[in-house]
């Protein structure tokens, strides 16, 4: 009987052990709630998207995690996610949200394209951007979910890591790693800028001073002339469900 009973107790106190930990979805809605306010959109995403696993039917979730996606350039993803808060709640005020929401996800009509050279380099292309008025060699990676910079690119334009934040995990060709969040205040290439860009600090590697992936590339469509070397940045074409993060055309 004592076995049986010391059995149950352990079952008990292992149970509160895994679950008392876990954040509720209002602890996570509060947290990511900060992290959107300090712009560390990568942080906010996680967080919001682990509480709308948890809460899958609250559609004001689904639209902060719609914002966070736009933060980031990843339309589609994000339309998806306003999509999903219409569906949840059409009637509601989070629900008008949404609509301004997927509104804003298309680009004001333009012609205006920014060209920009690109350098070659041991089968990867090489484009200068500037952030916050300095200087750098970026490798140009459609693939890459989030804008990287390294070390000492970040100390000479004054980044330092977002305070509390959780570090974000990287896909590396060494395999996986882990950098601290930081925010851009300028990134331009070329004549294309834009504000208050996440980035991760990370070394990219040899040769380089950052990565420039899709919260930078994912506002635009991107276009790649390998036999001009030329990198063209333009509006995007009318979002539609598949639309990729950034849509690239390579031209021969």
């Amino acid at each position: 009987m004592r076995r049986v009973l010391g059995f149950l107790v352990g079952v008990l106190v292992g149970q509160w052990l895994v679950f008392g930990g876990t954040l509720s979805p209002a602890d996570l809605h509060v947290r990511a709630m900060s992290a959107w306010e300090h712009r560390d959109y990568p942080e906010a995403l996680r967080l919001w998207s682990q509480a709308v696993s948890l809460q899958p039917g609250n559609p004001e979730l689904h639209y902060r995690r719609g914002q966070a996606l736009a933060a980031m350039g990843l339309r589609a993803s994000a339309a998806d996610a306003f999509q999903v808060t219409l569906l949840l709640d059409p009637n509601s005020g989070v629900a008008r949200e949404a609509m301004d929401g997927l509104a804003g996800l298309q680009p004001a009509s333009s012609d205006g394209q920014v060209t920009v050279p690109l350098e070659s380099g041991l089968g990867v292309w090489i484009v200068p951007a500037v952030v916050n008025g300095h200087r750098g060699r970026f490798l140009l990676d459609t693939g890459s979910s989030v804008v990287v910079v390294g070390p000492m690119l970040a100390a000479a334009a004054g980044l330092t890591p977002l305070a509390g934040r959780a570090a974000i995990e990287l896909q590396t060709i060494g395999g996986r790693t882990r950098g601290p969040s930081a925010v851009v205040r300028s990134l331009q290439v070329g004549d294309a800028a834009l504000h208050d860009v996440p980035v991760v600090l990370h070394d990219p590697g040899p040769g380089v001073d950052g990565i420039l992936g899709n919260t930078f590339l994912g506002h635009y469509l991107v276009t790649v002339d390998a036999d001009r070397r030329q990198l063209s940045l333009g509006p995007l074409e009318r979002l539609t469900a598949d639309t990729p993060a950034a849509s690239v055309r390579t031209t021969e």
